[in-house]
């Protein structure tokens, strides 16, 4: 007996690893933000250097960034999160990992 295809799919997902689990969720965190929040006209985005110093807080884990007038909007503005992933992916090419010891 073959299983349904939401079956299939609820296996699959029952033997994700953690990390699997994560990069799924987060994926479709970001996808949700890039396509719910439209604003053709950029009302309210912040600059380059203001996308580009929130990316690099997010990088340090600065969790202070939550309070932020700028990062409530940019997580709130498909074009300006856009930019955002694309700045936070070449900082952390940049940024070398600290390490936990």
């Amino acid at each position: 007996m073959a299983l349904a295809p939401e079956d299939t799919y609820n296996v699959q997902r029952m033997k994700e690893t953690p990390e699997q689990k994560w990069k799924r969720v987060q994926a479709q965190v970001q996808d949700g933000i890039l396509n719910a929040y439209p604003n053709p006209e950029r009302r309210g985005c912040p600059d380059g250097a203001g996308i580009l110093a929130l990316a690099r807080r997010s990088a340090q884990f600065d969790d202070t960034i939550e309070d932020d007038p700028q990062w409530k909007h940019v997580t709130h503005c498909s074009p300006c999160y856009a930019q955002y992933l694309e700045t936070f992916k070449a900082v952390r090419l940049q940024t070398p990992v600290a390490s936990a010891e």
